[in-house]
């Protein structure tokens, strides 16, 4: 049976996230215990979880090294690349936003960044990974929804591209008007989502 491309990368991906994960848990547990709490049993089960998952992934990464050789090749390669810099973008921007005092949403985000770079490394590469799976996943779904030849097939990995700059598009708005309402800030996100989409999808159709 033929491996979809982007497994290996996005299980690489989880299997960092859930090995992270446990020590993160028991970080966080100690500084909100009324918040998270759980069993060294769960803790044990998460880090197992985790290695099963990097094992695996690792066994296959390289068919997706070598679909991104192939991509990346391509006079347009750096398109491929969008969900890697969003991901760099929304972590960054994170930073930033926690140093002048911003909530983190994500409690694993605001642990890790206490906890020092060994934490917020692992969680980069890891995010790296989902992201990048997930967009060669979207290609293979494209081309079996549409097929190989129509451009409709990049509609997917337009899709997700657009999906993947709620994060970075938010820490933006949070950082450049503090003041805004919630209307706003979705309303900014919805248009900057929309308008990434569009803009890749209308890339891939000049080349037809």
């Amino acid at each position: 049976m033929k491996i979809p491309p982007g497994t290996g990368l996005l299980l690489v991906g989880s299997g960092l996230y859930w090995v992270l994960a446990g020590p993160l848990i028991g970080w966080f547990t100690v500084l909100n215990p009324a918040q998270i709490s759980l069993t060294q049993t769960g803790l044990t089960l998460v880090l197992s979880t985790g290695i099963a998952s990097l094992v695996l992934g690792l066994w296959i990464l390289p068919i997706d090294l070598e679909e991104l050789s192939r991509l990346f090749s391509r006079n347009d390669g750096w398109i491929f690349v969008i969900p890697i810099e969003l991901v760099v973008a929304d972590i960054y921007l994170t930073l930033i936003g926690l140093s002048q005092g911003n909530w983190e949403l994500n409690p694993f985000v605001a642990s890790a960044v206490q906890i020092g770079p060994w934490a917020v490394v692992p969680f980069v590469v890891s995010y790296m990974a989902l992201s990048e799976g997930l967009a060669l996943g979207m290609l293979s779904i494209g081309k079996w929804l549409f097929g190989v030849v129509r451009q409709s097939r990049f509609v997917p990995f337009a899709l997700i591209c657009g999906a993947a700059s709620f994060g970075p598009l938010s820490n933006t708005e949070l950082l450049a008007f503090p003041g805004a309402g919630p209307v706003s800030y979705f309303v900014g996100m919805i248009i900057g989502m929309i308008a990434l989409s569009v803009a890749i999808f209308l890339h891939f159709k000049r080349l037809s």
